[in-house]
């Protein structure tokens, strides 16, 4: 049987996170290829949340329809 690997689904909140951590590891680093690698994919992991929620629908609040039902 094969070793399938489970989808992991990042949220936009779970991304900047990644993206934080990322850069506070960045800093650690003296200047350099690593450093910079460090940095460009804290950027790379801001844009990819910054994306995720703009094309994510909005659901609407449960809560907003309940006035307008009367």
């Amino acid at each position: 049987m094969r070793n399938r690997n489970k989808a992991v689904f990042l949220t936009p909140d779970r991304l900047e996170e990644q993206a934080d951590a990322r850069a506070s590891e960045a800093k650690q680093l003296p200047e350099g290829e690593a450093r910079q690698n460090a940095l460009r994919n804290a950027a790379q992991l801001r844009m990819y949340a910054s994306m995720k929620r703009a094309l994510t629908p909005r659901l609407p609040n449960r809560n907003s329809r309940r006035g307008s039902q009367g």
